[in-house]
């Protein structure tokens, strides 16, 4: 329209602050979850390969493979959970949000958002003090001894990508836009 301005507004720019961040978050994500889940997955379905190979067919299983096995499966749901949650992978009970108002399912869906996001800020820190004392402690995996110190940081650095996908959703519901919870739409080109 001639004389009208196409650059937003900052009222315009805050109601984008929200979109623009669940677009970078939903990015990441999926790119933890793709990337370094898929590459864990991959590795684990070799190592299980070779391992049950060279178990039946050469009587000689590899050593520490559980030990392996177990880590690599550790840090595959630590990438993953963040995207499981934001597409919509976990049990949800959504009995009474039927029956509430749309203003009262706000409330509980941001209550419900605000004591997650305090639970994983303490189980995040209490992972990363774990991975900090495990050293001291001598914690390791049984047959090889790989240090367990850099895996509790894995998890802490996991919950915390959890924690941001759930502060943006926070954000969402209090700019009233609790209908966008949902899981961001299919992009293949990222």
């Amino acid at each position: 329209m001639p004389g009208k301005s196409t650059k937003p507004s900052n009222n315009d720019g805050a109601y984008l602050m929200p979109d623009r961040m669940i677009v970078v978050v939903d990015r990441a994500v999926r790119q933890a979850a793709l990337w370094g889940g898929g590459a864990m997955l991959l590795g684990l379905m070799g190592l299980t390969v070779l391992d049950v190979t060279l178990r039946y067919f050469f009587n000689a299983p590899l050593y520490g493979a559980r030990d392996v096995a177990k880590l690599m499966l550790l840090v595959m749901v630590a990438l993953s959970v963040a995207y499981s949650a934001r597409t919509g992978g976990q049990v949800v009970i959504e009995f009474f949000s039927r029956r509430m108002g749309p203003r009262l399912a706000a409330v509980s869906e941001a209550g419900a958002r605000l004591a997650a996001i305090a639970m994983l800020a303490v189980l995040s820190r209490q992972l990363w003090i774990s991975g900090r004392t495990a050293g001291i402690f001598g914690e390791a995996s049984m047959a090889l001894e790989i240090p367990y110190g850099p895996f509790y940081w894995i998890l802490a650095l996991g919950m915390l990508l959890y924690a941001l996908v759930l502060i943006v959703e926070l954000l969402l519901i209090v700019k009233g836009r609790a209908d966008d919870l949902g899981p961001p739409p299919e992009d293949i080109s990222t």
